[in-house]
């Protein structure tokens, strides 16, 4: 059984460390090295000093687009002397393209999972920069984030977890724990002006965390490059930096 991590933090709603997993050969994942949140801006001084002086945070990874970075910025965490990488998984170009050619749908099929897919295509200098930076020198512990902590997160998240070696159905779980927390995400977007239409029209499917969807993911990752390791080579991460990042996140 995994137990999630919450951090119950003032400012977010979706924040958790993802230590604690099981590895499929033996052990866990080490605590207090990599988080995953919704978006930061909003954290309060005692968030701060939670994240900084207590876990001793040094490091984020930013997935948003710059026009929703630029609409809410980093907030408190930025005066704290924290380290950021801001790593757009997709450009606001981008997303706006595919909506428009979609009837503003992400993923025109349906699936959460062709959406991921077309992620890992569109973003894959992101996520091979994002796992460049948690190895280097002020690497981690780190919080990665999204606005939502779901979709980009999600799939950067999974992407280390299975490079890591933490077992399919832990990163399964870990990624379906925030339909527990969905109904605050969504009241969060909400209060954005540049998610508010969003959160008003998105459908359950598309607020969704679904066990079924990460399952589908991971399916494609292992018969397509033989799991994450195999996509990260493929997208041109040296193997070094797999071997590094294993080192840094396994027990």
């Amino acid at each position: 059984m995994v137990v999630h991590r919450w951090l119950e933090l003032e400012g977010v709603a979706n924040c958790r460390d993802v230590g604690g997993l099981p590895l499929a050969a033996g052990g866990t994942t080490r605590g207090g090295v990599l988080l995953r949140s919704d978006a930061l801006h909003d954290l309060t001084e005692a968030d701060v000093a939670l994240l900084v002086e207590r876990l001793g945070v040094c490091h984020v990874v930013d997935l948003r687009a710059a026009g929703e970075r630029s609409e809410r910025g980093r907030g408190r965490l930025a005066e704290a002397g924290v380290h950021y990488s801001e790593l757009e998984v997709f450009t606001d170009a981008v997303l706006a393209e595919r909506r428009a050619a979609h009837g503003n749908a992400l993923n025109p099929s349906g699936s959460m999972a062709d959406a991921y897919r077309f992620f890992l295509e569109v973003g894959s200098a992101a996520f091979v920069t994002a796992l460049e930076r948690l190895v280097g020198p002020h690497g981690a512990p780190a919080v990665v984030h999204c606005a939502a902590g779901k979709d980009r997160t999600g799939v950067l998240v999974a992407l280390l977890l299975d490079a890591a070696g933490v077992r399919p159905d832990a990163i399964v779980a870990d990624y379906a724990a925030t339909a527990s927390r969905i109904d605050r995400v969504r009241e969060r977007l909400a209060s954005m002006s540049g998610y508010a239409r969003f959160a008003a029209e998105a459908t359950a499917a598309a607020m969704a965390s679904d066990a079924a969807t990460m399952e589908e993911l991971l399916a494609w990752l292992h018969a397509e490059h033989g799991g994450a390791a195999g996509w990260f080579l493929d997208a041109g991460a040296p193997a070094e930096h797999l071997e590094a990042w294993a080192r840094r996140l396994a027990e």
